[in-house]
């Protein structure tokens, strides 16, 4: 049952531009099962079914069952959503750091792995969602097909490293309406592509980032740390000291907490 929800929160969390899945599954402790699950290692696929397949489901059910509630809270209600994943975020780092220093003391040259990435996040939160140029594909041609694998591709491997937002992405280079709509319209011809890409993506990435795990620990950590930090200031809506500023604080202190918790188990 707790892997059906998580999973229904990292699908709400992919339909939403600067909330990152890769952090959710970061926060719920599920990262690193969930990248064995979907490695090219077919025995920790077989392992590993089971949660995969009920992390799938959730997924799916996130998407279709809670994009339009999301969207609505977004909407009417932006400031406040967006403290609450902030305070999500916020309540998984003392997770983060305790397996930095699991994996040995920290140096002073720790520095750089969590610096960069920071500052990478930072010049995103700058640039703001971008997506002027965005378009939106309605029939299946061989151009809208490559194009919709190539982004499928992008957005997963980007979805599966914590911070970096898959669906941000996506608006970034112009395929988010498309994405959305033919979700919303249960366009299976444009969807099967994306998906194609998506597995591709998940796949190969998944592989990269276990090897850095695996021979970069503390490195790689680190790395995600920033990558989590910088995500606060990538949906960072602004402050205004009113009734909806103090309920928005509230909605990350609850957000927060109910994230360290879960860290914690």
């Amino acid at each position: 049952m707790r892997n059906l929800l998580v999973g229904m929160i990292l699908g709400v969390a992919n339909v939403i531009p600067g909330v990152s899945a890769g952090t959710m599954a970061v926060v719920f402790k599920i990262y690193d099962r969930l990248l064995d699950s979907i490695s090219l290692d077919i025995e920790k696929l077989k392992e590993n079914f089971s949660f995969l397949a009920t992390l799938g489901v959730g997924v799916i059910l996130g998407v279709l069952l809670f994009s339009n509630a999301i969207t609505y809270l977004y909407e009417n209600f932006n400031m406040q959503t967006n403290y609450a994943f902030m305070g999500v975020i916020l309540g998984s780092i003392p997770m983060i750091y305790g397996k930095i220093t699991d994996a040995g003391k920290i140096e002073t040259s720790a520095v750089v792995p969590f610096t960069i990435p920071l500052l990478i996040m930072l010049y995103m939160a700058l640039q703001g969602e971008g997506g002027e140029n965005s378009f939106v594909i309605t029939e299946l041609s061989l151009w809208a097909a490559t194009m919709l694998i190539i982004a499928g591709m992008i957005s997963a491997f980007t979805m599966i490293i914590p911070g970096i937002s898959g669906s941000f992405i996506l608006l970034t280079i112009g395929c988010y309406t498309t994405i959305i709509t033919a979700i919303s319209d249960f366009n299976i011809m444009l969807l099967m592509p994306f998906g194609m890409g998506v597995v591709i993506g998940l796949v190969g990435g998944s592989k990269l980032v276990r090897i850095l795990l695996e021979r970069y620990t503390q490195a790689t950590y680190l790395v995600i740390l920033g990558l989590v930090v910088g995500s606060v200031f990538t949906i960072f809506p602004g402050f205004t000291l009113n009734f909806s500023g103090i309920v928005s604080v509230i909605a990350l202190v609850i957000g927060a907490v109910v994230s360290y918790a879960f860290s914690q188990e």
